[in-house]
């Protein structure tokens, strides 16, 4: 999926109310882009709220997509 209408910098409340309403759910979110601890932190609390699985990949980490 693309987040249309977000610019780069999205806040986390923004990220959050999208991942919220987005449709269909997603199966996974990957949160990357932005301070190593800061995108933990958003991957922990999407994981916690809305049970997705999540991950947030360091850098120069490579993500199989299916």
């Amino acid at each position: 999926h693309t987040i249309d209408g977000f610019s780069g910098h999205a806040d986390r409340r923004e990220l959050m109310s999208y991942v919220a309403r987005v449709k269909p759910r997603p199966e996974r979110v990957i949160t990357a882009h932005g301070e190593p601890q800061k995108c933990l932190d958003l991957a922990s609390s999407i994981h916690k709220k809305f049970g997705l699985s999540t991950r947030a990949p360091n850098n120069l980490d490579a993500i199989r997509l299916k």
